[in-house]
């Protein structure tokens, strides 16, 4: 067995056109954009980067990123309804 040099770089950008090109037929069929929402409690630097990271993620592959940061002071009865907006 001979091993095998991977260029990940290239494999993430085919990854990443490949989802852009599912998300652009998804809004063709249904009119609607695929959207991920991310909940960030407290403020956490490397937690806002890991969640700035992600939405920029999304945007690159035609997915509307949802953003609801809360205060680390927040109960989970609160945070639980406020993470399911109506609507």
């Amino acid at each position: 067995m001979t091993d095998k040099i991977i260029d990940g770089k290239k494999v993430a950008e085919a990854i990443h056109a490949e989802c852009l090109q599912e998300t652009q037929k998804m809004l063709e069929e249904t009119g609607k954009m695929p959207g991920l929402a991310v909940i960030l409690v407290g403020d956490r630097k490397d937690s806002q980067t890991y969640v700035r990271n992600k939405k920029r993620m999304c945007v690159k592959d035609g997915i509307k990123p949802f953003d609801y940061t809360f205060p680390d002071t927040i109960s989970e009865v609160l945070l639980i309804p406020a993470s399911h907006p109506v609507g």
